[in-house]
């Protein structure tokens, strides 16, 4: 459900974020709107990448043991810290861009990109952390056991 979610998040939002460029404002116009959509489906994608680890974190702790609870905590702070930075990294190319500092716009991408990378391998150690789901084969054919016992045999002393 929640993958389904982010991925309509996601396309709302670089369907309302990538607004054509004017033919008077040329490549440079059509850099920012591609790194403003790009920043928008990074953070996105972040953000349900967070969710789920929080549901790791929410069934290590209803059925593991106290490190993997321990180990997918760290994970979900790791990420969760990525995310933040990632903010503050699409904030901070926004900024360059308007400044018209391309260059240092794009050594922030950049580095949004490292952070994106950082919150995956983050996820990842979640993921390897968290207890497998127990699957309990339920039974298809019952067995009814019914207990009869005889008057014949003498009561007990």
């Amino acid at each position: 459900m929640r993958t389904a979610f982010a991925t309509l998040v996601v396309a709302g939002t670089v369907a309302f974020a990538s607004t054509p460029a004017r033919a008077e404002e040329g490549p440079a116009s059509n850099e920012v709107v591609a790194a403003r959509s790009q920043v928008e489906a990074a953070l996105v994608q972040m953000r349900a990448t967070s969710f789920r680890v929080r549901d790791q974190l929410r069934t290590a702790r209803k059925r593991g043991t106290p490190p993997q609870i321990a180990c997918v905590d760290e994970a979900l702070s790791r990420s969760d810290v990525a995310l933040r930075r990632a903010r503050e990294l699409g904030d901070e190319a926004t900024a360059a861009y308007g400044r018209n500092e391309v260059g240092e716009a794009r050594a922030v991408l950049r580095r949004l990109a490292e952070m994106k990378e950082m919150q995956r391998a983050a996820a990842a150690t979640a993921t390897s952390c968290t207890p497998s789901t127990v699957v309990l084969q339920t039974p298809t054919n019952t067995t009814t056991v019914r207990l009869e016992i005889s008057t014949s045999i003498a009561p007990a002393p």
